[in-house]
């Protein structure tokens, strides 16, 4: 019988080999985890060595739960457990220990974003309490012919462009690429400003060819100034691009699709509400 615990802030070597032998066999496009990377993050997403936990079988890990969290709000990055020890209840176990620490913590909500063509998860995931609440939709491919620019688009700051983000975002971002995630890149992230007569009308964040952030303002022409964008990081040498977990309801996932992107993969985002 596996025995369980949450992991402390000198586990991480512990949590690396839990990640990588029983979360990885399940997400083979996922890198293997280091320390290094795993300290990263825990920057970017707030991941905490407490909220993660353990199942052991002779001092080795069977199965893992790997947990962020914010004030307002707990995400759940990954989940796995080895094929001898399914169907035992082990990551039931995992989740609902997560959650009662959760709440307890006064945090008053946990998600999960899984994978829509993996049908156990999404039915073990309301199988133990979590309501689908929307999606999210990775975009790929080559953007069509740049928009003819009215305006001008120049280099700026992630930092800088971030003081938008609130107000050039309607729709909730994912955990990913929300404001806070975001602002932990600092300067590993570059991005661009599309300006029309002094005002910006949106801007774009990347990482190399990955769009972390694209964002138009509220009256702006979001075909326009995506195309305009889009073709100035595609002028700068990125080829394909990727634009991870798009929100389903944002009318920019239709508009980037017709500027030549297709969607990869989809992911249900589930919840549940912590009282």
């Amino acid at each position: 019988m596996p025995s369980y615990r949450f992991c402390r802030p000198d586990d991480l070597e512990l949590i690396v080999r839990a990640i990588n032998q029983c979360c990885r066999i399940h997400e083979t496009d996922t890198p293997e985890m280091t320390e290094e990377r795993l300290k990263a993050h825990m920057t970017l997403f707030a991941v905490r060595p407490g909220n993660c936990m353990v199942a052991l079988e002779r001092q080795q890990p069977v199965a893992a739960i790997i947990s962020t969290r914010r004030e307002a709000c707990a995400w759940i990055q990954t989940l796995g457990c080895q094929p001898a020890f399914q169907r035992r209840g082990i990551a039931s176990q995992l989740v609902e220990a997560l959650v009662r620490k959760i709440a307890i913590q006064r945090t008053a909500d946990i998600t999960v974003d899984v994978p829509e063509d993996n049908d156990a998860a999404l039915n073990f995931f309301q199988s133990v309490g979590f309501e689908e609440r929307g999606r999210y939709v990775t975009l790929e491919g080559e953007p069509d012919s740049p928009g003819d620019p009215s305006g001008e688009v120049v280099q700026a700051p992630a930092a800088v462009l971030l003081d938008a983000y609130e107000a050039f975002h309607a729709f909730p971002a994912c955990w990913e690429r929300s404001e806070d995630s975001l602002a932990g890149y600092g300067e590993l992230i570059h991005g661009y400003a599309y300006r029309e007569d002094g005002a910006m009308q949106g801007y774009l964040l990347h990482q190399g060819a990955t769009i972390l952030d694209l964002a138009c303002a509220p009256d702006a022409d979001a075909a326009h100034v995506s195309a305009v964008l889009l073709g100035r990081l595609h002028a700068a040498g990125a080829s394909p691009v990727t634009h991870p977990k798009v929100n389903a309801a944002d009318p920019l996932l239709d508009i980037l699709q017709q500027q030549g992107l297709k969607p990869v993969r989809s992911y249900g985002l589930m919840g549940q509400k912590l009282s």
